[in-house]
């Protein structure tokens, strides 16, 4: 079985860049520890004025 989830992945901020990647990466670890593979689907940016990138991952049991 494939589950997405959407993570917040960095910022054009720097300082919120450095927030967003630290949190990005203890969840990842914690997935990647869970399940047996982890990949990165796309990047991307809202149509938006917000400036975070978010990217969506595919965890498979």
């Amino acid at each position: 079985m494939i589950k997405i989830i959407t993570l917040e992945i960095g910022n054009s901020s720097w300082w919120k860049n450095k927030k967003y990647r630290k949190e990005a990466s203890i969840e990842l670890r914690k997935l990647r520890n869970k399940y047996k593979s982890v990949r990165v689907l796309k990047k991307y940016r809202l149509n938006s004025s917000n400036t975070i990138i978010y990217g969506d991952y595919a965890l498979k049991n």
